[in-house]
């Protein structure tokens, strides 16, 4: 190959090569531009705001407000429903706590009132029986006498 045909070439490739990424470029920006189209086209609502008639701007934009308003005010409402029940919730959750506190603490009382029912029958067992071995040692005394 002479050196001015290896020339050509080289030139040849390099401007293929950047038409090649050229296009490839244009490509992606073609279809990044066609979804926000269709991003666009799904968000933007072409709802029907009146039936027959003339319809001004004005009362078209108060249309709109109105429904904007009322689509906020619902919203506010579910907010309030759902707080409310979260708090619900959290109240029920608590008592549940504190009657399972409460309950358990009962237990400890009615324990600790058997324990000192029972230490006081055994005191009372104690002292029946130190009088009687007094009362014994009392009559062997005599008894030797």
């Amino acid at each position: 190959m002479t050196p001015s045909l290896k020339r050509r070439l080289k030139t040849a490739l390099k401007q293929g090569l950047a038409q090649a990424h050229a296009g490839a470029e244009a490509a992606a920006e073609i279809k990044a531009t066609q979804e926000a189209e269709a991003i666009r086209r799904k968000r933007t609502k072409r709802t029907h705001l009146q039936r027959g008639g003339v319809l001004y701007a004005e009362e078209a934009h108060d249309m709109v407000v109105r429904r904007d308003e009322d689509e906020a005010k619902k919203a506010r409402e579910a907010l309030e429903r759902a707080q409310t029940a979260i708090k619900r919730a959290a109240k029920a959750e608590r008592k549940r706590f504190l009657d399972a506190v409460e309950k358990d603490s009962r237990k400890k009382i009615l324990a600790s009132s058997s324990r000192k029912t029972l230490m006081k029958a055994l005191c009372l067992e104690v002292r029946k029986e130190g009088r009687k071995r007094a009362k014994r040692s009392k009559q062997c005394k005599t008894e030797r006498m």
